[in-house]
Protein backbone atom coordinates (compact mmCIF):
# COMPACT_ATOMS: atom_id res chain seq x y z
CA UNK A 1 0.00 0.00 0.00
CA UNK A 2 0.73 3.63 0.06
CA UNK A 3 3.59 4.84 2.03
CA UNK A 4 1.81 7.85 2.86
CA UNK A 5 -0.04 8.69 6.20
CA UNK A 6 -2.98 6.26 7.13
CA UNK A 7 -5.64 8.44 8.34
CA UNK A 8 -7.59 6.76 11.87
CA UNK A 9 -11.19 7.39 12.05
CA UNK A 10 -12.82 7.81 14.70
CA UNK A 11 -9.39 8.06 16.59
CA UNK A 12 -10.64 8.75 19.79
CA UNK A 13 -12.71 5.54 20.28
CA UNK A 14 -11.89 2.63 22.51
CA UNK A 15 -10.32 0.91 19.05
CA UNK A 16 -8.98 3.87 17.36
CA UNK A 17 -6.74 5.22 19.78
CA UNK A 18 -5.11 1.85 19.99
CA UNK A 19 -4.66 1.79 16.05
CA UNK A 20 -2.77 4.53 16.12
CA UNK A 21 -0.23 3.19 18.76
CA UNK A 22 -0.26 0.20 16.37
CA UNK A 23 0.58 2.11 13.22
CA UNK A 24 3.22 4.13 15.14
CA UNK A 25 4.95 0.93 16.18
CA UNK A 26 4.75 -0.58 12.59
CA UNK A 27 6.37 2.19 11.20
CA UNK A 28 3.83 4.06 9.38
CA UNK A 29 3.01 7.40 9.62
CA UNK A 30 -0.89 8.83 11.41
CA UNK A 31 -2.97 10.91 10.62
CA UNK A 32 -5.88 10.95 13.43
CA UNK A 33 -9.30 12.89 12.39
CA UNK A 34 -12.16 13.32 14.32
CA UNK A 35 -14.61 15.27 15.85
CA UNK A 36 -12.65 15.32 19.31
CA UNK A 37 -8.68 15.13 19.07
CA UNK A 38 -7.77 11.82 20.95
CA UNK A 39 -6.24 12.14 24.32
CA UNK A 40 -2.03 11.48 24.39
CA UNK A 41 -2.00 11.05 20.60
CA UNK A 42 1.52 9.14 20.19
CA UNK A 43 4.63 11.44 19.09
CA UNK A 44 4.87 12.39 15.28
CA UNK A 45 0.90 12.16 14.81
CA UNK A 46 -0.95 14.70 13.32
CA UNK A 47 -4.49 15.41 14.43
CA UNK A 48 -6.98 16.87 12.07
CA UNK A 49 -10.63 17.68 14.08
CA UNK A 50 -13.30 17.82 11.62
CA UNK A 51 -16.59 19.60 12.51
CA UNK A 52 -18.05 16.57 11.07
CA UNK A 53 -17.55 13.75 8.39
CA UNK A 54 -20.87 15.15 6.12
CA UNK A 55 -19.55 17.49 2.92
CA UNK A 56 -16.07 18.47 2.00
CA UNK A 57 -14.56 18.26 5.96
CA UNK A 58 -13.56 15.08 5.70
CA UNK A 59 -12.40 15.06 2.12
CA UNK A 60 -10.29 17.85 2.96
CA UNK A 61 -8.98 16.02 6.18
CA UNK A 62 -8.22 13.35 4.23
CA UNK A 63 -5.69 15.09 1.43
CA UNK A 64 -2.37 13.54 1.39
CA UNK A 65 -2.86 10.20 3.14
CA UNK A 66 -2.74 6.81 1.75
CA UNK A 67 -5.29 4.38 3.73
CA UNK A 68 -7.90 4.95 5.77
CA UNK A 69 -8.81 2.83 8.83
CA UNK A 70 -12.39 3.86 9.89
CA UNK A 71 -13.13 2.69 13.76
CA UNK A 72 -16.39 4.49 14.48
CA UNK A 73 -18.71 5.11 16.98
CA UNK A 74 -22.07 5.86 17.90
CA UNK A 75 -23.61 6.24 21.18
CA UNK A 76 -25.33 2.58 22.33
CA UNK A 77 -28.67 3.44 21.60
CA UNK A 78 -30.67 1.50 18.69
CA UNK A 79 -32.97 4.65 17.54
CA UNK A 80 -29.42 6.71 17.05
CA UNK A 81 -27.74 3.91 15.76
CA UNK A 82 -30.97 3.69 13.05
CA UNK A 83 -30.93 7.31 12.38
CA UNK A 84 -27.05 7.46 12.22
CA UNK A 85 -25.33 4.89 11.38
CA UNK A 86 -26.01 3.92 7.52
CA UNK A 87 -25.62 8.03 6.70
CA UNK A 88 -22.22 8.02 8.58
CA UNK A 89 -20.87 5.37 6.56
CA UNK A 90 -22.25 6.79 3.64
CA UNK A 91 -20.04 9.78 4.54
CA UNK A 92 -17.04 7.75 4.87
CA UNK A 93 -17.64 5.95 1.95
CA UNK A 94 -17.98 9.01 -0.53
CA UNK A 95 -14.52 10.75 0.91
CA UNK A 96 -13.11 7.83 0.06
CA UNK A 97 -14.70 7.91 -3.27
CA UNK A 98 -13.51 11.45 -3.46
CA UNK A 99 -9.84 11.23 -2.79
CA UNK A 100 -9.70 7.35 -4.45
CA UNK A 101 -8.35 5.80 -0.81
CA UNK A 102 -8.69 2.50 -0.18
CA UNK A 103 -10.87 1.87 3.51
CA UNK A 104 -10.25 -0.64 6.31
CA UNK A 105 -13.70 -0.74 8.11
CA UNK A 106 -14.42 -2.02 11.72
CA UNK A 107 -17.43 -3.63 12.54
CA UNK A 108 -18.77 -5.87 14.35
CA UNK A 109 -20.98 -9.43 14.38
CA UNK A 110 -24.27 -7.85 15.08
CA UNK A 111 -25.66 -8.65 11.28
CA UNK A 112 -25.49 -12.03 11.70
CA UNK A 113 -28.07 -12.23 14.43
CA UNK A 114 -28.98 -15.44 16.59
CA UNK A 115 -26.89 -17.90 14.58
CA UNK A 116 -26.36 -21.09 16.35
CA UNK A 117 -23.28 -21.99 14.43
CA UNK A 118 -19.65 -20.30 14.45
CA UNK A 119 -19.96 -16.74 12.18
CA UNK A 120 -18.26 -17.19 9.39
CA UNK A 121 -17.53 -14.53 6.54
CA UNK A 122 -20.01 -16.70 4.31
CA UNK A 123 -22.77 -16.65 7.50
CA UNK A 124 -26.16 -15.48 6.33
CA UNK A 125 -26.98 -11.57 7.30
CA UNK A 126 -29.85 -12.30 9.26
CA UNK A 127 -29.94 -9.57 12.22
CA UNK A 128 -32.68 -9.77 15.33
CA UNK A 129 -31.91 -6.71 16.87
CA UNK A 130 -32.11 -2.95 16.35
CA UNK A 131 -28.81 -2.44 16.25
CA UNK A 132 -28.30 -5.20 13.96
CA UNK A 133 -30.52 -3.92 11.44
CA UNK A 134 -28.51 -0.58 11.88
CA UNK A 135 -25.21 -2.72 11.24
CA UNK A 136 -27.17 -4.19 7.64
CA UNK A 137 -28.03 -0.85 6.49
CA UNK A 138 -24.42 0.80 6.97
CA UNK A 139 -23.07 -3.34 5.36
CA UNK A 140 -25.15 -2.30 2.11
CA UNK A 141 -23.69 1.66 2.14
CA UNK A 142 -20.53 -0.54 2.22
CA UNK A 143 -21.39 -3.30 0.03
CA UNK A 144 -22.10 -0.99 -2.97
CA UNK A 145 -18.83 0.81 -2.13
CA UNK A 146 -17.35 -2.02 -3.36
CA UNK A 147 -19.34 -3.30 -6.10
CA UNK A 148 -18.67 0.22 -7.91
CA UNK A 149 -15.00 -1.07 -7.80
CA UNK A 150 -13.58 0.73 -4.87
CA UNK A 151 -11.06 -0.41 -2.69
CA UNK A 152 -12.86 -1.29 0.78
CA UNK A 153 -12.61 -4.28 3.42
CA UNK A 154 -14.90 -5.03 6.09
CA UNK A 155 -13.24 -6.57 8.89
CA UNK A 156 -15.91 -7.86 11.85
CA UNK A 157 -14.88 -8.21 15.03
CA UNK A 158 -16.04 -10.61 17.67
CA UNK A 159 -17.18 -8.62 21.22
CA UNK A 160 -14.21 -6.35 22.44
CA UNK A 161 -12.14 -7.50 25.00
CA UNK A 162 -8.66 -5.81 26.54
CA UNK A 163 -7.69 -1.82 27.13
CA UNK A 164 -10.25 0.70 26.11
CA UNK A 165 -13.18 -1.96 26.55
CA UNK A 166 -14.96 -0.64 29.25
CA UNK A 167 -18.54 -1.43 28.63
CA UNK A 168 -20.00 -5.23 26.93
CA UNK A 169 -20.20 -8.46 28.65
CA UNK A 170 -16.86 -8.03 31.07
CA UNK A 171 -15.48 -4.42 30.99
CA UNK A 172 -12.00 -4.56 31.22
CA UNK A 173 -11.82 -2.40 34.05
CA UNK A 174 -13.28 -5.06 36.01
CA UNK A 175 -11.17 -7.67 34.37
CA UNK A 176 -8.21 -6.05 35.61
CA UNK A 177 -9.78 -4.93 39.25
CA UNK A 178 -10.12 -8.72 39.14
CA UNK A 179 -7.07 -9.91 38.55
CA UNK A 180 -5.18 -7.43 40.94
CA UNK A 181 -4.98 -6.78 44.71
CA UNK A 182 -8.81 -5.56 45.01
CA UNK A 183 -12.10 -7.26 45.50
CA UNK A 184 -11.80 -10.43 43.66
CA UNK A 185 -15.08 -10.51 41.97
CA UNK A 186 -15.86 -10.31 37.94
CA UNK A 187 -19.27 -9.55 36.44
CA UNK A 188 -20.71 -11.47 33.74
CA UNK A 189 -23.50 -10.60 31.30
CA UNK A 190 -25.36 -13.70 30.29
CA UNK A 191 -25.08 -17.21 30.73
CA UNK A 192 -21.43 -17.73 32.77
CA UNK A 193 -21.19 -21.36 30.99
CA UNK A 194 -21.53 -20.53 27.31
CA UNK A 195 -18.69 -20.18 25.62
CA UNK A 196 -17.86 -16.52 23.64
CA UNK A 197 -15.75 -15.34 21.22
CA UNK A 198 -13.97 -12.29 22.41
CA UNK A 199 -11.65 -9.93 20.28
CA UNK A 200 -8.32 -8.33 22.10
CA UNK A 201 -8.54 -4.90 21.58
CA UNK A 202 -4.91 -4.68 21.02
CA UNK A 203 -5.05 -7.87 18.49
CA UNK A 204 -7.63 -5.57 16.55
CA UNK A 205 -5.58 -2.77 15.91
CA UNK A 206 -2.70 -4.61 15.09
CA UNK A 207 -4.83 -6.42 12.51
CA UNK A 208 -6.35 -3.79 11.54
CA UNK A 209 -3.33 -1.98 10.76
CA UNK A 210 -2.08 -4.86 8.24
CA UNK A 211 -5.17 -5.43 6.18
CA UNK A 212 -4.16 -1.78 5.47
CA UNK A 213 -0.98 -2.15 4.87
CA UNK A 214 -0.82 -5.68 3.09
CA UNK A 215 -3.04 -6.22 -0.28
CA UNK A 216 -2.41 -10.00 0.01
CA UNK A 217 -5.14 -9.58 2.72
CA UNK A 218 -7.52 -7.45 0.80
CA UNK A 219 -9.09 -10.13 -1.67
CA UNK A 220 -12.56 -10.05 0.20
CA UNK A 221 -14.48 -7.65 0.98
CA UNK A 222 -15.34 -9.00 4.38
CA UNK A 223 -12.82 -10.10 6.98
CA UNK A 224 -12.97 -11.62 10.12
CA UNK A 225 -10.41 -10.48 12.73
CA UNK A 226 -8.29 -12.50 15.06
CA UNK A 227 -10.34 -14.10 18.31
CA UNK A 228 -9.14 -15.02 21.44
CA UNK A 229 -9.72 -18.57 22.20
CA UNK A 230 -13.15 -19.57 23.18
CA UNK A 231 -13.83 -19.29 27.02
CA UNK A 232 -17.08 -18.59 29.74
CA UNK A 233 -17.10 -16.51 32.83
CA UNK A 234 -16.36 -19.44 35.12
CA UNK A 235 -12.86 -20.35 32.81
CA UNK A 236 -11.95 -16.38 32.70
CA UNK A 237 -12.55 -15.97 36.56
CA UNK A 238 -10.82 -18.88 37.44
CA UNK A 239 -7.77 -17.77 35.40
CA UNK A 240 -7.91 -14.72 37.07
CA UNK A 241 -7.40 -16.32 40.48
CA UNK A 242 -4.80 -18.00 39.04
CA UNK A 243 -2.88 -14.51 38.52
CA UNK A 244 -3.77 -12.73 41.92
CA UNK A 245 -1.05 -12.25 44.13
CA UNK A 246 -3.08 -12.90 47.41
CA UNK A 247 -4.44 -16.53 46.08
CA UNK A 248 -8.04 -15.71 46.24
CA UNK A 249 -10.49 -17.42 44.65
CA UNK A 250 -12.50 -15.03 42.04
CA UNK A 251 -16.64 -15.01 42.45
CA UNK A 252 -17.88 -14.56 39.01
CA UNK A 253 -21.41 -12.18 39.23
CA UNK A 254 -23.77 -13.23 35.91
CA UNK A 255 -26.59 -11.16 34.99
CA UNK A 256 -29.01 -13.10 33.28
CA UNK A 257 -31.38 -12.08 30.81
CA UNK A 258 -34.93 -12.22 33.21
CA UNK A 259 -32.87 -9.59 35.30
CA UNK A 260 -31.96 -7.62 32.44
CA UNK A 261 -35.45 -7.61 31.00
CA UNK A 262 -36.78 -6.50 34.46
CA UNK A 263 -34.64 -3.70 34.83
CA UNK A 264 -35.77 -2.70 31.19
CA UNK A 265 -38.91 -1.82 32.58
CA UNK A 266 -37.30 1.46 34.31
CA UNK A 267 -33.64 1.86 32.96
CA UNK A 268 -32.32 2.94 29.67
CA UNK A 269 -29.38 1.11 29.37
CA UNK A 270 -30.82 -2.12 30.40
CA UNK A 271 -33.65 -1.93 27.39
CA UNK A 272 -30.44 -1.18 25.67
CA UNK A 273 -28.83 -4.45 26.40
CA UNK A 274 -32.32 -6.53 26.76
CA UNK A 275 -32.63 -7.29 23.07
CA UNK A 276 -28.77 -8.22 22.45
CA UNK A 277 -28.83 -10.58 25.37
CA UNK A 278 -28.93 -13.27 22.23
CA UNK A 279 -25.30 -12.75 22.17
CA UNK A 280 -24.26 -14.14 25.30
CA UNK A 281 -27.30 -16.97 26.81
CA UNK A 282 -25.86 -19.01 24.63
CA UNK A 283 -22.70 -19.98 22.91
CA UNK A 284 -21.49 -17.41 19.86
CA UNK A 285 -18.27 -18.79 18.57
CA UNK A 286 -16.63 -16.37 15.47
CA UNK A 287 -14.67 -18.02 12.92
CA UNK A 288 -11.36 -16.29 12.39
CA UNK A 289 -9.29 -19.10 10.36
CA UNK A 290 -9.76 -17.41 6.59
CA UNK A 291 -7.59 -14.25 7.91
CA UNK A 292 -5.07 -16.20 9.91
CA UNK A 293 -4.27 -18.78 6.81
CA UNK A 294 -3.98 -15.51 5.01
CA UNK A 295 -1.04 -14.52 7.42
CA UNK A 296 -1.95 -13.66 10.60
CA UNK A 297 0.76 -15.38 12.27
CA UNK A 298 0.75 -14.26 16.15
CA UNK A 299 -0.25 -17.21 17.89
CA UNK A 300 -3.90 -17.23 19.00
CA UNK A 301 -4.65 -15.47 22.60
CA UNK A 302 -5.35 -17.74 25.46
CA UNK A 303 -7.62 -16.65 28.61
CA UNK A 304 -4.15 -17.82 30.41
CA UNK A 305 -2.70 -14.31 28.72
CA UNK A 306 -6.23 -12.38 29.09
CA UNK A 307 -5.36 -12.43 32.68
CA UNK A 308 -1.40 -12.29 32.71
CA UNK A 309 -2.45 -9.15 30.48
CA UNK A 310 -4.54 -8.00 33.18
CA UNK A 311 -2.79 -8.65 35.71
CA UNK A 312 0.00 -6.93 34.83
CA UNK A 313 -2.04 -3.93 33.93
CA UNK A 314 -3.36 -3.87 37.90
CA UNK A 315 0.33 -4.09 38.97
CA UNK A 316 1.42 -1.31 36.99
CA UNK A 317 -1.85 0.94 38.18
CA UNK A 318 -0.86 -0.05 42.08
CA UNK A 319 2.89 1.34 41.32
CA UNK A 320 1.39 3.89 39.76
CA UNK A 321 -1.70 4.99 42.38
CA UNK A 322 1.45 3.94 45.16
Amino acid sequence: MSAAPTAVLGASGQVGRLVLDALVAAGHEAVAVGRTAPRDAPAGVTVRVVPSYDGGALTDALTGCGAVVATLGLPYRSAVWAAQWAPLVAAVTAACRGTGLPLTFLDNVYVYGDAREPLRETTPLRPCSRKGEARLAGWHVLEAHADAGHDVVVCRAADFLGPGASLGIVPWPAVVAAAGAGRPALPWLGDPDAPHSFALTIEVAAALVQVAHDPSVRADTVLHLPAVEPTTGRTLADALGRVRTDGRTVRLRALRSPVVRAAALVNGAAREQAEMMYQVEHEQLVDDSVVRALGWSAPRTTVADVAALAHARAERDARVGG
